[in-house]
């Protein structure tokens, strides 16, 4: 990638006719900015284009500052202002030094369409050319890894799917193993006890029947009661 943004170059065409506080925040902007401590340039930049919003030169080299600064998301949308609102050399400017700070955020789609600005705006611009073509390669092959990303991802959920639905089936093969197991072992134990031989009544018969013994006997000696014979002196006759 052609790496070498635009710098500083409008700083020259401040006016007079801007304040003095707005001309001093972007001469101190520059004088960081060309000592490389960007971290402070864009500071005085910021405060500068507080001061004048709508002005895009303050945007442009807000801009410049945070691209140095590698807060590339911050540059896009300044320089996203600065091109929407300058004349044709500082637009041209701005969408070129828009598609770098997207290119370094692996923003490629739109790089793609900055660098085509600029080269609408400047066709001989061969750094403008060079990076279109990069990001266009850039872009395919950022496609392509989420593509695999897609597709890995789709593999691993089938075979998270897989490993739950073999798991469920152990566990439900388990269950029913137990089941027959416990009903074997009803069953063996129900062959195992003692059965009653031919004409032998069993444990319940046998205790049905001395109930109905002891109800008879309870119910006969009820009825003797009634008939019992008096007692007395014996006749001669």
């Amino acid at each position: 990638m052609r790496c070498n943004i635009v710098a500083l170059l409008m700083i020259i065409l401040v006016s007079l006719s801007y304040g003095d506080q707005y001309r001093d925040y972007m001469n101190k902007g520059q004088k960081l900015y060309n000592s490389e401590d960007y971290q402070t340039a864009t500071e005085q930049f910021r405060q500068a284009e507080v001061l004048k919003p709508d002005d895009p030169i303050a945007s442009f080299n807000l801009g410049t500052a945070l691209y140095k600064s590698q807060d590339y998301s911050k540059a896009v949308e300044k320089f996203s202002q600065s091109a929407a609102t300058a004349e044709k050399k500082l637009k041209n400017e701005s969408y070129y030094n828009l598609g770098n700070s997207q290119y370094r955020n692996q923003e490629y789609a739109g790089a793609l369409q900055s660098y085509k600005n600029a080269l609408i705006n400047d066709p001989a611009n061969f750094d403008a050319k060079y990076n279109f073509e990069l990001s266009k390669i850039r872009l395919k092959q950022q496609q392509q890894q989420q593509n695999q990303q897609k597709q890995q991802k789709e593999d691993e959920n089938k075979k998270d799917q897989e490993q739950q639905r073999q798991q469920q089936q152990k566990e439900q093969e388990q269950q029913q193993k137990s089941q027959n197991q416990q009903q074997n072992q009803k069953q063996e134990q129900q062959k195992q006890q003692p059965k009653p031989k031919k004409g032998e009544m069993t444990e319940q018969e046998a205790k049905e029947l001395l109930e109905a013994f002891e109800k008879d006997e309870k119910q006969i000696q009820k009825e003797l009661k009634k008939f019992k014979i008096k007692s007395g002196s014996a006749r001669d006759w």
